[in-house]
């Protein structure tokens, strides 16, 4: 097998030694690290719409502009992808439970797909995510709902509890290498679209997502002319600060802006970035720059462009407000492109999830947005009294790792 790459310090690593490499980064435990080599990864049966907008394309000034609905993805988001891969590897490897610290949803991902493989899951997140009762239906899936804390605490926690280790749970955390190549199909849809995309933006919550793209481009093409663009809201995106350093990571001690400017992007605001090593390789691949500094205020304008995009709104393409950053940050950086420039723009998450939010972020338009969320991804919608199958655990921030693995070994992991 060909070897990996490691990121901090340029070591070749074959593939049996990863985890006895990494030992010598104990600063960057939990961080992606490692670079994988080529791999063979199936297409997928299931490939999301991209949609041309003329109306995007005149007023941000550019050539044309590509949406990407990566909320027609089974669960709603693009995290399909890793996940897909995450069970698919663990099943062949013998794996029957599976585990995800995540904000909702990657949770959820997992949550659908261990049903199709008849496994189960125990997946941990913020008690404050919108997605908990979605989570909570899920037969054969234990909740972790951890009171008071924000993702960062949360990762802290089950982390340190080393849960992995209890009867050979799966991680389907996006640190482990082996689920990046998951992403790399997108770089096939991306390369098929009638003009090549100069620029695509996509909002970052760990980067996994852009990095498997640069991924799967730099084995397609000898020279990648598409540039990636992460962009984040605003004190809460340590992306921006690693790559001024030019450093493979950065975080943050606390966030440098008030949470009330920017908390309807729940999935991403961080005070860190787990597969921000892998996300610089890919800016660095492609010539990528990030672009910061949105608040809530952003997504709100983004979310009355879309309002006024009657195709799109026709045809359900309504995402939730993490994945309407790209069209927010085009909006708001529109200097930044020229008029020849080619953009596809991501909606890594469907708004079927998170209807508050949009109402929170756009109540003037929220009526015709959730209308058509609500017809078009019913599956979806959390509806009133919906019966929780999941075991819902609430557990305090204050809990000790040694505490946490007794709460799940009690729950029969």
């Amino acid at each position: 097998m060909s070897t990996f790459q490691c990121l901090l310090c340029g070591t070749q690593v074959a593939y049996g030694h990863i985890t006895e490499h990494k030992r010598a980064h104990a600063d960057a435990v939990g961080y992606g690290i490692m670079w994988p080599p080529r791999t063979e990864v199936r297409l997928r049966k299931i490939r999301v719409p991209t949609y041309e907008s003329a109306q995007f394309a005149e007023i941000l000034g550019v050539n044309k502009v590509y949406i990407r609905d990566e909320g027609a993805n089974p669960s709603g988001s693009m995290k399909d992808y890793s996940v897909e891969r995450a069970v698919g590897l663990g099943v062949v490897a013998g794996k029957r439970t599976f585990s995800v610290i995540s904000s909702g949803n990657h949770a959820y991902s997992l949550c659908q797909q261990v049903q199709k493989v008849g496994a189960r899951a125990v997946v941990f997140t913020p008690a404050s995510s919108s997605k908990i009762n979605l989570l909570a239906a899920s037969p054969n899936v234990t909740v972790g709902a951890i009171r008071g804390a924000i993702f960062e605490d949360v990762y802290n926690l089950v982390t340190s509890a080393k849960l992995w280790q209890l009867n050979d749970i799966y991680n389907a955390n996006v640190d482990n290498e082996d689920l990046l190549p998951g992403f790399s199909v997108i770089a096939d849809d991306i390369l098929s679209l009638p003009a090549t995309p100069t620029h695509v933006l996509a909002g970052v919550g760990n980067g996994s997502y852009l990095a498997g793209i640069a991924l799967g481009l730099s084995w397609r093409v000898a020279t990648v002319s598409t540039r990636l663009v992460p962009v984040g809201m605003k004190g809460a995106f340590p992306t921006e600060d690693a790559f001024s350093q030019g450093v493979p990571w950065y975080k943050y001690a606390d966030f440098h802006a008030l949470l009330s400017e920017i908390d309807a992007a729940e999935g991403s605001i961080a005070l860190e970035s787990y597969s921000m090593p892998q996300l610089m390789r890919g800016l660095k691949l492609t010539n990528g720059f990030p672009l910061g500094g949105l608040t809530n205020q952003d997504l709100g304008e983004a979310y009355r462009m879309l309002a006024e995009e009657k195709n799109l709104v026709d045809k359900g393409v309504i995402p939730e407000p993490t994945g309407i950053m790209s069209l927010a940050a085009a909006l708001k950086w529109r200097q930044m492109f020229q008029p020849n420039d080619v953009l596809l723009l991501s909606f890594t998450g469907h708004g079927a999830k998170d209807q508050h939010g949009i109402a929170h972020v756009a109540p003037e338009v929220a009526e015709v947005l959730v209308d058509s969320v609500r017809r078009h991804r019913s599956d979806l919608v959390e509806q009133s009294g919906m019966q929780r199958l999941g075991n819902v655990l609430f557990i305090e921030k204050s809990t000790t790792p040694e505490e946490l693995r007794e709460i799940i070994v009690s729950q029969g992991f």
